[in-house]
């Protein structure tokens, strides 16, 4: 499953014997005893790590022979381009990923943008009665829960967002 891959490539990236096989096999090929010798690792560790590698598809595994002494080997390499992707879900395959994360956001994007909007409108209202009339004191008691208003507008629409999912 996608969680247990994800738990292979956590435990293999906090291990410091697989990132250095990583950075070394990143565009090369190499066999198990070239990364052994080069790395200073055991040839059990280099094989267990790899075998994770392979599990969760980070390797790209060809057989090779060595001319000089005939004999076939595997070799290993991570591509340079390799990107780790989990698995799509049903409700992405069937919507795409781009709209699934347009429809979810689009609404947070608009409550913030509503809110934004009225606290500047009520700052620059503020702002220009200040400068018509220089009496701070008769003006800052109309104006003092002036920042309320987008408070309450992204309460709301927070509400009603969490409303609409939970009646759908």
């Amino acid at each position: 499953s996608d969680d247990d891959k994800l738990k292979i490539l956590g435990e293999l990236l906090s291990t410091k014997s697989s990132r250095d096989i990583i950075k070394l096999l990143i565009g090369k090929k190499m066999y198990i005893n070239e990364i052994a010798k080069k790395l200073e690792l055991k040839v059990s560790l280099v094989i267990h790590h790899l075998q994770k590698m392979e599990a969760i598809g980070l390797l790209e595994i060809t057989n090779k022979k060595i001319a000089r002494k005939g004999e076939m080997h595997r070799f290993f390499k991570i591509p340079s381009g390799m990107l780790i992707f989990p698995n799509e879900s049903e409700e992405i395959k069937k919507n795409g990923f781009l709209k699934k994360i347009f429809r979810e956001g689009i609404k947070f994007a608009a409550v913030g943008f509503v809110g934004i909007s009225s606290w500047l409108i009520s700052a620059n209202n503020k702002i220009e009665e200040n400068i018509v009339d220089r009496e701070w004191s008769q003006n800052s008691g109309s104006n003092e829960y002036l920042f309320l208003i987008p408070i309450i507008i992204i309460g709301c629409s927070l509400f009603l967002i969490w409303f609409s999912k939970k009646y759908k």
